[in-house]
């Protein structure tokens, strides 16, 4: 299964598990994804969900062979719209969301940081939004990530630079850098407790208001991803990785 969902006591824990391909995000992914955070959602039993990745990576966010294997509009608009239907969800979300990020998050997986209540980061974590390499847009780093990180997110979408888990904290988009992410988790929920359940829903009610943005960014996304330009981008990219 390319993404596992388990519950450990109160919390519900989804984890992306394609270990091989460091978890890079197929049309399958998102949907699983969506699937799971909608279950973790209805079950009163949830107190709160924990996003991670099996190995190496958090995520190395969209699977660029599968993306690059699109034959038209339409195929991509139904790629990107399983993957707006998993947004949504993230969007959707009562319950509190924390990302425990294990290493690589790239892409949308690192856009994914974006939608979580908070984010803890492995020392070793590295992140990049480097989709503007392969002549694409990152829908939720130009739209809730622009409103919320300002200028630092521009300058990561722009260059598509590697920062580390330092970094990151610094401009907002980590919360916690820890040796121990495992130890820090278990804090975290210890606090999340002491939060009364009606308030968390009050709070991420107000992230709702971004979803139209959103999902205009990912409808041009789905048609860039169909240009000559996009598609050469690409196909040098996956050529790299067969050679490298």
């Amino acid at each position: 299964m390319k993404v596992t969902y388990e519950k450990k006591g109160k919390v519900g824990w989804i984890t992306f598990n394609r270990p091989e391909k460091l978890n890079a995000l197929d049309r399958e992914s998102w949907y699983l994804l969506s699937t799971y955070l909608k279950k973790a959602n209805e079950d009163r039993e949830i107190n709160a969900v924990v996003l991670t990745g099996n190995g190496r990576a958090f995520s190395a966010g969209d699977d660029i062979h599968a993306m690059y294997e699109l034959k038209s509009v339409e195929e991509a608009r139904e790629f990107f719209s399983t993957l707006y239907e998993a947004i949504e969800s993230l969007i959707n979300l009562d319950k509190p969301l924390i990302c425990l990020v294990n290493g690589l998050a790239y892409g949308g997986g690192c856009e994914i940081l974006l939608l979580c209540d908070i984010v803890i980061a492995s020392e070793n974590a590295k992140l990049s939004i480097p989709e503007g390499k392969l002549g694409l847009i990152p829908p939720m780093a130009v739209t809730i990530g622009y409103k919320a990180l300002g200028r630092s997110i521009s300058r990561l979408v722009l260059t598509g630079e590697e920062i580390s888990a330092e970094e990151a904290k610094a401009i907002g988009l980590v919360d916690y850098v820890s040796r121990n992410p495992e130890e820090d988790l278990k804090r975290v929920l210890s606090l999340l407790e002491r939060i009364d359940s009606d308030a968390i829903i009050a709070m991420k009610r107000w992230l709702r208001s971004e979803r139209k943005l959103v999902e205009k960014a990912v409808i041009e996304l789905a048609l860039l991803s169909q240009t000559l330009s996009a598609k050469n981008r690409m196909k040098e990219f996956i050529d790299r990785r067969k050679s490298g």
